[in-house]
This record gives structure tokens, C-alpha cells and sequence, in this order.
């Protein structure tokens, strides 16, 4: 069966605001007040493939149980090094902050979420075009030196 989300699944990126307390809305309202939904940001993330589905397979040291339990994973391949499968496993309470830096920038926010958590450089083609963007300012992060090396280096 064929599913075309943006026909049935109606979800506006673009009309999502910030309301008083500083939550960010997807389409939702309680006593007409918007609030965060956990529930629709992670459909949205995973309609838009900014977040997979996976397991905890390669968890050696856990039981078989808590191996086979699903998790939720940014895909990061490429930002750190080049031809490098990699993810980001993504923990409850910080859905909200990543669908934030998804909804601000919807091409390399998931990204820059990951370097942030992480706290290390990209590659040079990644930070430079994060850079060119102009929405955000890796400088100002105070990032560990990635496998291309320094801001320094990146700046070269």
C-alpha cells in the first residue's frame, strides 16, 4: 500500500509559532492555550526522515531484552567524517530541543542538534555550509576539534 503522507497526514511546519511559555505548537491546544506535543513533533521528524527507528543491537553488554527495545536515532551520516554511517540516539526529554532546531532550520538543524550534543566539530564541507547558511554560528559553540581538526583549521 502506497501512503502519501502530505495527503493524509496534514502536518504545517511552517505555521508552527512560539507561545507565551516558550513552547512550540504542532497543532495542538489545551484550554486554547498551545503546548508542545511530544507525539506530533516525533511524527513529524519521522515523516520528514530527520529520526529512524532502531534497536539497541549493538548494546553488547545489555541484556537480549533491552537490546531488542526500539530506539529513536538522528541520522547524522557524513557531518562528523566522510562515508561514515553514524547516528545520534535521542532521549525523551530532548525531543522538544531538536524538533526546535529542526522547525528553525529544516536543513541542517538535526544536524547542528547533533553537534551540539556531541560538542565536537563536523567535517569542513559540513561546517562551511552550516556557516554559509547563515543561521547558525558554529564558531560561537566552543567545539572540540573534529577529525578535520581546529576552527582554525576549518576557517583555511
Amino acid at each position: 500500500m502506497d501512503f502519501e503522507y502530505k495527503e493524509t497526514y496534514n502536518h504545517e511546519i511552517k505555521n508552527c509559532e512560539e507561545c507565551e511559555d516558550g513552547n512550540i505548537t504542532v497543532k495542538y491546544e489545551l484550554n486554547g492555550k498551545k503546548v508542545f506535543e511530544s507525539e506530533m513533533a516525533l511524527s513529524v521528524l519521522l515523516l520528514e526522515k530527520q529520526i529512524f527507528l532502531n534497536s539497541n543491537w549493538y548494546m553488547d553488554d545489555w541484556p537480549k531484552d533491552a537490546q531488542n527495545m526500539t530506539s529513536l536515532n538522528v541520522n547524522c551520516n557524513d557531518v562528523f567524517a566522510w562515508g561514515c554511517a553514524d547516528a545520534e540516539d535521542v532521549e525523551f526529554k530532548e525531543i522538544k530541543d531538536l524538533f526546535e532546531h529542526y522547525i528553525k532550520d529544516p536543513g541542517w538543524g538535526t544536524a547542528v542538534w547533533c553537534i551540539k550534543r556531541r560538542g565536537y566539530l563536523p567535517q569542513k564541507p559540513v561546517y562551511e555550509a552550516i556557516q554559509k547558511n547563515g543561521i547558525w554560528n558554529l564558531d560561537e559553540l566552543c567545539l572540540k576539534d573534529g577529525y578535520d581538526g581546529s576552527i582554525d583549521e576549518m576557517k583555511k
